[in-house]
């Protein structure tokens, strides 16, 4: 037990290693000789684990969706106004992205492993080359707007006659803008940021006489 665990530790080491590593330089420039070093383990070590850097980003992304699953599923599992979950939902994206460096590198590959850069998934590609751009998991974020979307308009939240498809649509092109801009300078999505896009968005959802019952 007392092996498995310290084998469990040098793993956690080495993906978060990876992750800052990732984060820092992007997937290009990384190196597993970089990684070792400041996970403070050895080369074999790293290899015990991960195979090649593709392995430590395919790591490093899972841990990812990890996170940002349990995220989501605290979301869709909440039992206040659903426009207030969605709300919630960014904000909480918004800080991991922030705040956590595993996170915050997956979504760098998911932009290709561009340096300082954030992206929201990635598939990493055959013979050594780096991570592209995937779409999926923006069509993902789509059906949770739409879920939150959908559970709003049963609870009469929403504006009559608003198309609830093509708002969780616009909403992931909002978020995928942020996220996009964020990229071109820290990679960070700042909380600022998140309110001002439901100041300006939140009217176009809800009757105005009820904006004053949601916090941006």
């Amino acid at each position: 037990m007392a092996k498995q665990e310290r084998a469990g530790r040098t793993r956690q080491a080495v993906l978060l290693a990876a992750a800052d590593t990732f984060a820092d330089a992007g997937f290009e420039s990384a190196s597993l000789v970089d990684i070792s070093r400041r996970a403070g383990v050895s080369k074999g070590a790293l290899y015990f684990h991960f195979v090649s850097k593709q392995a430590l980003a395919d790591g490093v992304r899972a841990a990812a969706a990890d996170t940002i699953g349990l995220a989501v599923l605290h979301a869709l599992r909440g039992r206040g106004p659903a426009v207030q979950q969605l709300l919630d939902l960014t904000h909480e994206l918004a800080r991991l992205l922030r705040e956590d460096v595993v996170v915050r590198a997956g979504v760098l590959l998911g932009l290709g492993g561009r340096p300082a850069g954030c992206g929201v998934g990635a598939v990493v590609s055959p013979a050594g080359s780096p991570p592209e751009p995937s779409a999926d998991a923006w069509w993902s974020l789509t059906a949770v707007f739409r879920t939150l979307l959908d559970r709003a308009g049963v609870a009469g939240e929403l504006r009559p006659g608003l198309d609830r498809a093509q708002a969780a649509g616009l909403l992931t092109t909002l978020a995928a803008g942020l996220v996009l801009f964020a990229a071109e300078s820290t990679g960070r999505l700042a909380e600022e940021a998140v309110t001002g896009l439901w100041s300006a968005a939140l009217p176009s959802l809800v009757p105005a006489e009820r904006l004053a019952e949601y916090r941006v």
